[in-house]
């Protein structure tokens, strides 16, 4: 379903609520701007049984933000062309040719990992660069630079940094839940597995489908093979809460890894302390222990996904939308001249040592990561749930180099 968030006035208001099927009447997000909007593409996995509806929120605030705070784009009020994944490949397809046809100057995948490995063919043959925060599958990083750029690190990112802070903490078998799709398994196989065999911890993987989960079935699954950590490798919210509470009611008291899921704090309460949590930025829960910049921007990050009626949504996923969409905002500020494709590709090009909003510094030169040419950063960062339900830095500072290149 391609959905428009309009910001350009009563008109273009009408035509996104007729276009969506007579949904409720949207938050206008246009900041009073005037002038011809600059269109962002945004690929979102929103729909399906695999949606992950928080990815689109965190644009929505993204999109409101950046036109009350930010001034827009050179005045200009910014309107995010939202086409909805829906876990197929087709869907991906269609998206990307809407987004070739209606001649978009930048596509931000808001951790689409199911439609973006088709659509990157099609967006790197109409010349339209791809950008985000992460990214759920290794296509479009690993496509010919500069295809893509993604502020913080290629999908190793996740891999690695899991089975290295496990490693770090003396941890040797892991057994994880994950969601059984085929990009699931060949990242099990051909990135988890491995990498963690080089660092010492052997990582079991517990495939469940998302859409009918057994929580308990998978939590004795997981705590058959005595495993030093248990939890979660990717799941959505809903999944990891579920999970970790089965857990815990099956009288597991041991490590729990909860990659990158964060509703199940307040939802379990005491339950939730000591799990390690690896979100790519620093999240809300993280403001107590979090530097007086990052403490400023989560605030802003509350404001935004409150003024878009999500007060209740800010979870990871909506803030990697949230802050990417505000660094390729700030990016694109700096284009001196029209905003076209090509443009835009070679401003991200230029992107160096840019302090990227609740993020690490990154450096857009397609050598961050080895064999991953859109990967803008190799750093990570790793949080452990305290017993007030904040997240601590588990490394003093909060990111740390994952030195990619000793397990590549």
């Amino acid at each position: 379903m391609k959905k428009t968030i309009a910001v350009a006035g009563a008109v273009a208001m009408a035509l996104a609520l007729s276009a969506c099927g007579g949904e409720s009447e949207a938050t206008s997000t246009d900041g009073g701007l005037t002038g011809e909007p600059v269109v962002l593409g945004v690929q979102s996995l929103d729909t399906g049984p695999v949606a992950y509806p928080q990815n689109t929120h965190g644009a929505e605030a993204a999109e409101w933000y950046i036109n009350n705070k930010l001034d827009g784009i050179g005045g200009r009020p910014v309107k995010l062309d939202i086409c909805s994944g829906d876990g197929t490949p087709e869907a991906g397809v269609k998206c990307a040719n809407d987004f070739v046809a209606n001649d978009v100057s930048v596509v931000f995948d808001a951790y689409d990992g199911t439609s973006m490995g088709a659509m990157t063919p099609i967006l790197k043959s109409a010349g339209i660069p791809i950008v985000g925060t992460l990214a759920g599958q290794a296509v479009a990083e690993g496509a010919e630079y500069p295809t893509a750029f993604y502020f913080s690190g290629p999908l190793e990112t996740s891999a690695l940094g899991m089975v290295k802070i496990l490693s770090q903490l003396g941890k040797k078998k892991a057994s994880l839940a994950v969601t059984d799709a085929p990009s699931s398994h060949g990242y099990v196989d051909d990135l988890v597995k491995p990498m963690g065999q080089k660092l010492g911890v052997h990582v079991d993987a517990v495939y469940a489908k998302v859409d009918n989960i057994n929580f308990q079935v998978v939590a004795a699954t997981e705590m058959s093979s005595k495993p030093d950590v248990a939890g979660v490798i990717a799941l959505p919210e809903d999944g990891c809460t579920g999970l970790i509470r089965a857990l815990r009611q099956s009288g597991y008291d041991g490590t729990v890894f909860a990659g990158s899921c964060s509703q199940f704090i307040d939802e379990l309460g005491p339950d939730a302390a000591g799990a390690i949590v690896q979100p790519r930025l620093w999240v809300p829960a993280s403001r107590d222990h979090a530097p007086a910049e990052v403490q400023k921007q989560l605030d802003e990050f509350a404001e935004a996904m409150e003024e878009v009626d999500y007060k209740d949504e800010q979870s990871a996923r909506s803030l990697y939308s949230f802050a990417g969409l505000i660094n390729l905002a700030k990016v694109v500020q700096g284009i001196d001249g029209e905003i076209t494709n090509k443009s835009v590709s070679t401003a991200m090009q230029q992107v160096k040592d840019f302090q990227t909003y609740l993020g690490p510094k990154v450096t857009c030169d397609g050598e961050q990561w080895p064999g991953r040419p859109g990967a803008c950063s190799h750093e990570g960062i790793f949080f452990e749930v305290q017993e007030d339900g904040s997240l601590k830095p588990i490394n003093e500072g909060g990111y740390t180099d994952l030195e990619p290149a000793a397990v590549s």
